[in-house]
C-alpha cells in the first residue's frame, strides 16, 4: 500500500503513550522548543512538529504507509515523535506526515525525493546501519521457529563450535563455520522443546552473548537456555 492509496483506506494508528525509558531521549524530546531537522538519538529517529495542529503522525514507505505513528505535545508545545530506526537497513528511511487528516511532507525536513514505485514525494531522512547482534535483540530462531542461528563473535582464524544437549555435549561435532571476520555462524534445525547450549572458544564453554536466557546445570555452570516451540 502507497501514501495515495493510504488516504481512503484509513491507515491503522498505534496508541499515543510510548514509553521511552531511556532518560536521554525522554529529556531530548521533552527540551524541544522548536521543531527541528530529523535527527538520532540511542537508535531513534526524532521528529518534530511545531504549529496548532489538533493531531500529527507520520507513516513510513517500509511499512506500505499503512501504520500512523502519532506525535505528542510537550511541554513547549512541539510535537515530538520517536520512532525505533529499523534494525540491518541500508537506505534511507522514507516517510509522510499527516496534520489534522491531511497527508504532506515533513515542513520540519528540507530533504525530500519522489517515492520509487509512486513517483509521489516523500521525506527522507538518513539513517545509520543498525546490527541486530545485540542481548534481548537478535532473533535466534529462523522464521521456521525451529532453526536455530547460532552466531559467535571473537578473534579471526578460531576453532568455535556449539555443544548442547542436541548432541550430548560433544564439543568436536557442530563446528562453526567464519562467515566474516571474526564472525561464526552455524543454522542447525533443532527438534520442539527445551535446549540448553553453550560455545566451545579456545577450549573454553561459553553461554551466549546473544541471548538473555540462561540456567545452571548440574556442574553449576552457567549455559543458554532456548526453546523450540511444537509445529502448529
Amino acid at each position: 500500500m502507497r501514501a495515495q492509496e493510504a488516504r481512503a483506506t484509513f491507515p491503522q494508528a498505534r496508541p499515543a503513550g510510548r514509553v521511552i525509558e531511556s532518560l536521554t531521549l525522554h529529556l531530548e524530546l521533552a527540551g524541544l522548543r522548536t521543531a527541528k531537522a530529523p535527527e538520532v538519538l540511542e537508535g531513534e529517529l526524532i521528529l518534530s512538529v511545531l504549529g496548532p495542529y489538533r493531531s500529527v503522525a507520520a507513516a513510513f514507505a517500509h511499512e506500505g504507509f499503512a501504520t500512523l505513528h502519532p506525535f505528542e505535545r510537550n511541554r513547549q508545545g512541539v510535537l515530538v515523535l520517536a520512532y525505533p530506526i529499523p534494525l540491518k537497513r541500508t537506505e534511507p528511511l522514507e516517510y509522510r506526515i499527516v496534520v489534522d487528516g491531511v497527508w504532506t511532507l515533513d515542513p520540519s525536513n528540507p530533504e525530500r525525493q519522489a517515492d520509487a514505485a509512486t513517483g509521489i514525494e516523500v521525506s527522507v531522512a538518513r539513517i545509520p546501519y543498525l546490527s541486530d547482534l545485540r542481548l534481548g535483540v537478535y532473533r535466534l530462531l529462523d522464521e521456521d521457529g525451529r532453526t536455530a542461528r547460532f552466531i559467535f563473535r571473537g578473534a579471526s582464524g578460531e576453532a568455535v563450535t556449539v555443544c548442547g544437549d542436541f548432541d550430548n555435549w560433544d564439543p568436536f561435532i557442530h563446528e562453526m563455520p567464519e562467515t566474516s571476520p571474526g564472525i561464526y555462524r552455524l543454522d542447525l534445525p533443532l527438534p520442539p522443546g527445551r535446549h540448553y547450549y553453550t560455545f566451545v572458544y579456545r577450549g573454553e564453554e561459553l553461554p551466549d552473548p546473544l541471548n538473555p536466557t540462561k540456567a545452571a546445570n548440574r556442574d553449576g555452570k552457567v549455559v543458554s537456555v532456548l526453546q523450540v516451540a511444537n509445529p502448529e
